[in-house]
């Protein structure tokens, strides 16, 4: 890995030292107290000493060991004696922007260094009284090199004072940064903990292998390797782990974390688990016990040791004595159980940093640093060698418990555990066995069949005896989520918060005119009028004009036929599909009598001509104006973007934003301000993004797509142009979209293409390298915003609700995503109300899967030809995020169910049995089951329209009448292709019986004819067949609303073949 050295982190943790060691310096009692100068000295690598003072300042200086080097600071300048290798690295920090003090750079002479010594004298002699330096005179370094400067020192008289705890306290309080490495070590130890170590000790006790505690450290040590493995996306090269991890059972317990395993087999009884990972040098450190077959002696025990932990972690607080976590352990140790005070662990913990343990800042009674914010602690304690008189077998009459946490601590005063990813409530860590017939046999003591299992599986705590695969834990952990989901729905409804639509709420009434007077003046009365103006459309009934405001009318056409021309205007009315309850005036009564529609033909088509374009025209301007007001209706004032006035500013130059701000595509500079992001265009345009705007934040580097992006998903709406969105993201394409083939035909060893290749591969790296530095920046800037990264090795194709193409769509920890291709798929994982799993049959090769949101006024999001693999490892993500999902055969008319829903309430869906309808596999019978042949035959994920069925039941959660200018348009030709709005009631109800009979026959026939290119499908049934017809006229008859939408065999997903007769249904209207 190539060495660089952040110029910025450098300077500001310099200055910090140097601030505070010339501030304390003159302090009475400082730990700096004296000093003139500070000399750091690193030796030759030593692998035997892994963590030293010396090595720590250089990782949290530069971010780097550099071994045989010499660091000299005073009080007007620092000097750096090393390698000439190491100087050239170094070089670029002398001319930084945040450079506080000169930097000199000596290069270490491999035969004599006399004269650099003398120098370093000099240095050291200049600044302050230049007669004590402070160094570490602990700590031995290895090789010649410091011995040498270290005689130089003494020979000419310098005084030397030990600073270690001065820097210990220094390195102590972990800025933002830090502690983001500190998190990302301690989650992964808690992962390996839970993912890797926990699991593979079921493995071995379920199937009775024998494995010393030895081969079992060396194999979770391995796992550290791969994290990917683990499903967690950190750098290999960044990881390592603290030291090999501590297992131990049998009675043999030594809880130091100086331990080492033995090279015993595991027994089943108390066994301890410690085990630490180190991200970017920074460590981190994870314990547990399992019990298998515990006693209540243990149990008790171990409780025990839950409240003691608890009272160290609460004593940790910002102002208190370190030794007050200690104190409050012995405290209730006394009052509780003060027989196991002397079993105690001699401390409850230690500080902890780059170095793994700081002896310092020990979790003891004597230790009198006061705690503060930033600090970070291993609270690590345990009971040794406890004695227990209810155990039957020798092995396992003397036992250990053991808990360690990684916890900072937090402004506020409450620490954060950063582990707690690993569980330790005593139903977590405690496992049965159950052994056959053999109750005498000890556990662990016999070959043969042993189950074990996790008692997390187990209600009000009783000790379960089968096996449960991963079916079955879902099913039990997903019967709690329904429960949940049912509480706090009925607590919402009590509380008056219920997200449920309630009715509809009618528009105002359109006003054309408010009485006579203000018709205009000189209209011929025989003729059709357009007023601009009032926004109404005159027409002469029986000798008068009457006026009709234009958003009454829902379209209009015109049409040639003989002599004449014919003008016909349609209007909305209740028993029009598109008449909703916002489209309709308040005072409208849907009991009365509606005109539907009006007829004007004349011989002379100037007027009607003119007015067909009026009309058209001042539709289309009140058709854009409605739309731009109910696009700016939920728009929000942002908060003003404060700059940076002074200091640097962090910038990620040429990058390109979508939605473009000026409509085209250009590149641009994002600047990182005090409360927010600032996209400056090349052209001048200007985006600003408030912090507190953002709701998630994404960052995608670029392994197997062309972009580097990062996609912010906001609370509120933004104007960018001319377009609305809740969603922006700024990119740079590490490589061409399209590639010219005509001069393609070069050898696979051409060196033109292996440099090519190499140039992508490099601008690949430093474009994530960038993005993951701003991100860094960001996450630094912003306190409360956190980026998530998509987990890859989770993702999977499918069709997202607002695309026609299958695309690449990945899980986050906080949303389900696919933010590479345009219009982006952005799923918040707190939005969602339930998952249904649909067309889930026996040999189907795809499924579709709907999400339902909270907010019931929304439409369900679907993702539809999800590959059938897939669906095991959604189920098990889902659950993981505490969604209730379900699965059923068929897809579901969501429109209708979400109608259905809104219209009887929250407390009443659930009075009705909730979300349980959608468990179709518990219901079902053998004569509901679908073929799978015939379900897949019609399915087109990437093409196709829904029914008109689906389309109409879709209309409460469109924006806008679907009736555009376009159809208009078609209809102009003939007076005859609208001939179904002029058919009466009657009419209309014969033909949608007949149209049942048809469908009820053969379904894929009409009389003869195929009804669509894909009749004769494979799914498709004979004259013979008498229980298909019989099953598609029960899904289209009366029923409940929540039948299925694809129960015929060509059905599509969304679609629906039955019940076509719906459509229109209502009130008689007159003509």
């Amino acid at each position: 890995m190539a060495v660089t050295i952040d110029p910025v982190v450098f300077w500001e943790r310099l200055s910090k030292l140097h601030k505070t060691w010339n501030t304390a310096r003159e302090t009475e009692g400082s730990v700096w107290k004296g000093t003139d100068a500070l000399v750091i000295e690193a030796g030759e690598s030593d692998e035997d000493r892994l963590y030293s003072k010396s090595q720590s300042l250089q990782t949290w200086l530069l971010g780097w060991e550099f071994p045989e080097t010499i660091l000299v600071v005073g009080n007007r300048a620092v000097h750096v004696l090393t390698s000439k290798k190491k100087v050239g690295h170094l070089e670029p920090l002398k001319t930084a922007e945040n450079a506080t003090l000169p930097l000199e750079l000596l290069a270490r002479d491999k035969t004599d260094n006399s004269a650099n010594y003398a120098s370093l004298v000099q240095a050291i002699r200049r600044s302050h009284a230049g007669a004590v330096v402070g160094t570490l005179l602990k700590e031995e370094p290895k090789g010649a090199f410091v011995g040498a400067f270290r005689d130089a020192l003494k020979a000419d008289g310098l005084e030397q004072l030990e600073i270690a705890p001065a820097l210990c306290e220094l390195l102590a309080v972990k800025d933002s940064t830090e502690q983001a490495c500190v998190k990302r070590a301690s989650i992964f130890s808690a992962v390996v903990m839970q993912k890797y170590l926990v699991q593979r000790i079921e493995s071995v006790v379920d199937e009775e292998k024998k494995i010393s505690h030895e081969q079992l450290a060396a194999d979770t040590e391995d796992a550290f390797a791969d994290p990917l493995k683990l499903n967690v996306k950190l750098s290999p090269e960044l990881l390592e782990s603290c030291y090999t991890p501590i297992i131990q059972s049998g009675g043999k317990f030594n809880l130091k974390p100086t331990a080492a395993s033995n090279s015993d087999n595991l027994y089943y009884g108390a066994i301890t688990c410690s085990l630490g990972a180190r991200y970017k040098s920074y460590c981190s450190n994870v314990g547990r016990t399992y019990m298998i077959n515990p006693t209540k002696h243990q149990e008790k025990t171990y409780k025990l040791l839950l409240e003691l932990q608890a009272e160290a972690i609460a004593a940790l607080k910002p102002g208190a004595k370190v030794s007050a976590a200690m104190t409050a352990v012995v405290n209730r140790i006394k009052s509780k159980a003060p027989h196991l005070e002397k079993l105690l662990t001699k401390n409850v913990g230690f500080g902890t940093g780059i170095e793994f343990k700081e002896s310092f800042l020990p979790l003891n009674m004597k230790c009198e640093t006061l705690v503060r914010p930033g600090m970070v602690f291993n609270v690590a304690l345990g009971f040794e060698n406890v004695e227990d008189k209810e155990a039957t077998d020798k092995r396992g009459r003397t036992y250990a418990v053991f808990l360690a946490d990684t916890v900072l601590v937090t402004e506020t005063g409450a620490a954060e555990v950063y582990t707690d990813k690993a569980p330790k409530q005593w139903a977590d860590v405690s496992y049965y066995l159950k052994d056959g017939d053999d109750d005498d046999e000890p556990a662990g003591g016999r070959r043969g069949e042993v189950e074990i299992l996790d008692s997390r599986t187990r209600s009000s705590g009783r000790g379960a005896s089968e096996k449960q695969d991963t079916s079955e834990l879902l099913a039990g952990h997903q019967a709690e989520l329904e429960a949940k989901m049912r509480e706090e729905a009925l607590a919402k409804v009590r509380a008056g918060t219920s997200n449920t639509a309630g009715p509809s709420v009618a528009a105002d009434t359109p006003i054309a005119y408010r009485d006579a007077n203000g018709y205009p003046a000189a209209l011929k009365t025989n003729q059709t009028h357009v007023d601009g103006k009032a926004e109404a459309l005159l027409v002469p009934i029986n000798g008068r004009l009457v006026p009709f405001h234009i958003s009454c009318i829902r379209s209009i056409t015109k049409a040639e036929e003989g002599a004449y021309t014919h003008l016909r205007i349609n209007f909305i009315v209740p028993v029009s599909t598109a008449a909703s309850a916002q489209q309709m005036p308040k005072e409208a009564d849907k009991d009365a009598h509606f005109i539907k529609e009006l007829t004007f033909k004349a011989k002379n088509a100037v007027n009607l001509n003119n007015t067909f374009r009026l009309v058209k025209e001042l539709r289309k301007r009140v058709t854009t104006r409605e739309k731009q007001t109910a696009m700016e209706a939920d728009l929000v004032v942002q908060e003003a973007l404060q700059l940076i006035r002074t200091g640097k500013i962090h910038r990620l130059r040429d990058v390109n934003v979508r939605p473009n701000v000026g409509g085209k595509k250009a590149p641009g500079t994002l600047e990182l301000h005090v409360n927010g992001l600032r996209f400056q265009a090349a052209r001048g345009e200007r985006l600003d993004l408030p912090f507190k705007n953002i709701k998630l934040a994404f960052f995608q580097p670029a392994e197997k797509e062309i972009l580097v992006l990062m996609h912010f998903h906001l609370h509120n709406p933004i104007m960018i142009g001319k377009k609305k969105t809740k969603d922006v993201q700024f990119y740079v394409e590490i490589m061409e979209a399209s590639y010219s083939l005509d001069n393609a035909h070069r050898s696979g060893f051409d060196p033109d293409e292996l440099e090519e290749e190499q140039r992508e591969r490099a601008l690949r790296n430093r474009m994530n390298q960038e993005f993951q530095n701003f991100v860094r920046k960001v996450e630094e800037q912003a306190k409360d915003l956190e980026f998530d990264i998509p987990y890859r090795e989770l993702g999977f194709h499918g069709v997202p609700p607002h695309n026609k193409s299958t695309s690449f769509i990945m899980p986050a920890v906080n949303a389900l995503v696919e933010l590479t291709e345009p219009p982006w798929f952005v799923c918040p994982l707190n939005d969602i109300e339930v998952a249904h799993f649909e067309r889930v049959v026996m040999g189907l090769k795809n499924f579709d899967m709907v999400l339902v949101l909270k907010d019931f006024n929304q439409k369900p999001v679907q993702v539809s030809a999800i590959n059938v693999q897939h669906l095991d490892a959604l189920k098990t993500w889902l659950d993981s995020c505490n969604v209730k999902f379900y699965e059923g055969p068929a897809n579901l008319n969501w429109g209708q169910i979400m109608k259905h829903i809104n219209e009887i309430g929250l407390e009443g869906f659930y009075d009705d049995g909730g979300w349980k309808f959608l468990d179709m596999h518990g219901d079902s019978d053998d004569e509901d089951e679908e073929d799978p042949e015939d379900a897949e035959s019609d399915f087109e994920p990437s093409g196709g329209s829904g029914s008109e069925e689906e389309e109409s039941s879709d209309e409460d959660f469109s924006e806008v009448d679907s009736d555009e200018e376009g159809s208009d348009e078609a209809s102009e030709g003939s007076l005859d292709s609208d001939e179904s709005e002029g058919k009466d009631w009657d009419e209309m109800e014969q033909m949608a019986k007949e149209d049942d009979k048809r469908r009820g026959k053969y379904e894929g026939e009409e009389e003869g004819k195929p009804k669509s290119k894909k009749a004769k499908s494979k799914g498709e049934y004979s004259d013979d067949d008498e229980e298909r017809p019989k099953k598609v006229a029960k899904s289209g008859s009366g029923g409940s609303m929540f039948g299925s939408k694809g129960s015929s065999s060509n059905a599509k997903p969304g679609s629906s073949k039955s019940g076509s007769s719906s459509k229109g249904l209502g009130k008689s209207s007159m003509r």
